[in-house]
């Protein structure tokens, strides 16, 4: 696993559409917010398939592409309750909120891209991540979210508006992860079938 690569391509894609990725992140983030959080598979399941898009295909995103993940509400919306376990990991007791999470790294996008339903995501994420190694998956997730999130939250503690820094995180690291996740599942065969069509009107 090369951070830096996957730092080098997360840099590439957000330069490559800037206005799109860091003003989608911040109002993906404004709307997942505002919806408590129950919006999060949706917003965000749409959110990283725009940029496995771009990355993989090389494909311009469009405007309407931040809200793809709406389009498949029934699939996307289980990770919600995911990420409710998670937190109360994190909550009760820190050490199994770290272990889901790294676990779990790569949930949302297994949902997102390759249609997994969450309990296929969530074994095909937990069997990437122990065949590669758990340890380094730990390292990526800390080093990608925890490092950057103390590094400002200390700068803000000097100068308050910089605070505002947290918002060009989302597609930094949201790209970081998209690039790891290309690299470990992109040629990936033995997966789960993904879930039927959804039904209109069912």
């Amino acid at each position: 696993m090369d951070i830096q690569k996957h730092l080098e391509n997360s840099l590439e894609v957000v330069k490559s559409e800037p206005l799109m990725l860091i003003g989608g992140g911040f109002l993906i983030a404004v709307l997942n917010i505002l919806s408590v959080g129950i919006l999060s598979g949706p917003l965000f399941g749409g959110y990283f398939l725009l940029i496995i898009l771009m990355l993989r295909d090389r494909r311009k995103p469009e405007f309407n592409d931040l809200f793809v993940g709406f389009a498949r509400l029934g699939q996307l919306f289980p990770f919600f309750f995911l990420s409710i376990l998670i937190i109360i990991g994190f909550i009760f007791l820190v050490i199994p909120g770290i272990i889901m999470m790294t676990w779990w790294l790569y949930v949302l996008l297994l949902m997102a891209d390759k249609e997994l339903p969450l309990g296929a995501a969530m074994a095909a994420s937990r069997r990437k991540v122990i065949e590669k190694g758990f340890f380094m998956h730990l390292v990526f997730a800390f080093m990608i979210t925890i490092v950057p999130a103390l590094l400002i939250n200390a700068v803000a503690a000097v100068l308050p508006p910089l605070k505002l820094l947290q918002v060009l995180l989302i597609p930094f690291q949201s790209a970081c992860l998209a690039s790891l996740y290309l690299e470990q599942f992109g040629g990936e065969t033995n997966l789960p079938p993904p879930l039927p069509p959804e039904k209109n009107g069912a």
